[in-house]
C-alpha cells in the first residue's frame, strides 16, 4: 500500500504546485479523504492484529504519538529555521504575519500555539479576521477565512488533527464486529447529508469536519474486516485487478469525472471513487504487505506530505522556475522526494527502532 499512499502525497503536492499544466489527478481534497480511508485500515490491522486487547491501548498511544509527533516536530524546526532566516534577511516569510496588529496579542498567540498542539489546527478554516479580532465562519473560501490558516507554519497539518482524533478513538470501534462499525459509519454520512441539506456543504464541511469524515475511517477499519475474513480470496488474481483498478481510478480521475465539483462530496465521481478505494483495500493490501519495496516507498509519503509547501517556496525564488510552471513542479517532486529519503534514512529508521522496542515491551506482536 506504500506506493498508494505515496501517489496521494504527490496529488496534494501537485494540488498546491499548480499540476503539470494544470493536471492534478484527484486534487487535494480527495487525495486526503483517501488517506483518511487508509488510515482506517492500518488502524483496523494494528488494533486486532497487533495491539490487540485493552491492556496494550497505552503502547498503541505512545507509538503513534511518538510516530506523528517526531516526524512533524523535525518538519515544524526546518520550516521555523528557514523562515527565522528569511525573516533576518529582511526578506517576507509566514512569520511575518506574527508581527501583524489586526487581532490582538492573545489571538496570535493562541494561533502559535496550535502549530505546537498540531491537535486542532483545523480551526483556523472556521475562522476569519473582522474587526481587529477572529470571528467564526462557516465558509472557507471566499469568506476572509483562508488568511487565519496563514498563522499556520505547516498548512496542511490540519489533516493530523482529524488522524489524532481518530487515534484516540479508534482503540475503542477497531476491535468491534463488523455491523457495530457499519452503522456508526452510516450514522456519520448521514450527519453530513443532513447538513448538506442545510447548506453546510462547502470547504471546509466538505472534507475537514471529524464528524462528517469519521465515515471515512470507519470504511478502511471495515476494509480491514472484509481483509481478515476472507484473506486467501484477497491474494488471488481476481482481487489483484481490484487493486489496480483503483489507482489507475485516481490517476485517470480528470478524464472520467468532468462533471464533478470539487466540495460535492454526494457526486456520483466521487462517490464511485471513495467506494473503489474502500473495496481495493484488502486487495492492495493482500498484493503489497510483503513487498519490501513497496514499503519503501510508502515511508516516504509522510515526510513529502509535510515537507513540500516549503521546498516548493524555496524553488520558486530561482530564476529557472519563474517561467517554466511544470518544471517548479517536476522540481518540487523530485527535491521533495530526495529530502525525504534522507529524512527517513537518517530519523525514521531511529523513530521505528524505538517503537518496536515499546511494542516489545508492551508484548505486542510485530
Amino acid at each position: 500500500m506504500g506506493g498508494l499512499r505515496l501517489l496521494l502525497a504527490a496529488i496534494v503536492l501537485f494540488e498546491h504546485t499548480g499540476g503539470l499544466g494544470g493536471y492534478a489527478m484527484t486534487g487535494g481534497a480527495i487525495a486526503v479523504q483517501c488517506f483518511f480511508m487508509i488510515s482506517g485500515f492500518y488502524m483496523g490491522l494494528v488494533l486486532n492484529e497487533r495491539y490487540d486487547r485493552p491492556a496494550l491501548n497505552r503502547a498503541f498511544y505512545t507509538n503513534r504519538f511518538i510516530r506523528i509527533f517526531a516526524m512533524y516536530y523535525l518538519f515544524l524546526a526546518l520550516h521555523l529555521i528557514v523562515f527565522g532566516l528569511v525573516e533576518l534577511q529582511g526578506g517576507n516569510s509566514p512569520l511575518g504575519i506574527y508581527a501583524d496588529h489586526r487581532i490582538g496579542p492573545g489571538e496570535r498567540f493562541a494561533l502559535g500555539m496550535l502549530n505546537f498542539t498540531a491537535l486542532g489546527q483545523e480551526l483556523p478554516l472556521w475562522l476569519r479576521v473582522e474587526d481587529g479580532g477572529l470571528d467564526w465562519t462557516t465558509q472557507f473560501r471566499g469568506s476572509g477565512a483562508g488568511e487565519v490558516i496563514n498563522y499556520m507554519m505547516i498548512p496542511m497539518a490540519w489533516s493530523l488533527s482529524l488522524e489524532l482524533v481518530f487515534y484516540a478513538l479508534a482503540p475503542f470501534i477497531a476491535r468491534r464486529p463488523a455491523n457495530v462499525i457499519a452503522l456508526m459509519m452510516v450514522g456519520s454520512l448521514l450527519l453530513r447529508a443532513a447538513a448538506a441539506v442545510a447548506g453546510l456543504s462547502a470547504d471546509p464541511w466538505s472534507y475537514r469536519f471529524f464528524p462528517f469524515e469519521l465515515a471515512l475511517f470507519l470504511a478502511g477499519v471495515l476494509a480491514y474486516k472484509a481483509w481478515a475474513a476472507h484473506r486467501a480470496f484477497w491474494q488471488g488474481r481476481a482481487a489483484r485487478l481490484l487493486a489496480v483498478a483503483a489507482p489507475v481510478a485516481i490517476i485517470a480521475w480528470p478524464w472520467w469525472s468532468q462533471s464533478a465539483a470539487q466540495d460535492a462530496f454526494f457526486s456520483a465521481p466521487r462517490l464511485a471513487l471513495l467506494l473503489l478505494l474502500a473495496a481495493a483495500l484488502p486487495a492492495i493490501h493482500g498484493w503489497s504487505r510483503h513487498s519490501a519495496a513497496d514499503r519503501a516507498v510508502g515511508e516516504l509519503s509522510f515526510p513529502v506530505y509535510l515537507g513540500h509547501l516549503l521546498v516548493f517556496a524555496m524553488l520558486g525564488v530561482l530564476p529557472v522556475f519563474k517561467e517554466n510552471p511544470d518544471l517548479l513542479t517536476v522540481a518540487t517532486l523530485l527535491v521533495t522526494c530526495a529530502l525525504a529519503w534522507v529524512v527517513v534514512r537518517l530519523v525514521d529508521v531511529r523513530i521505528e527502532a524505538v517503537r518496536r522496542r515499546i511494542a516489545a515491551t508492551a508484548g505486542a506482536e510485530r
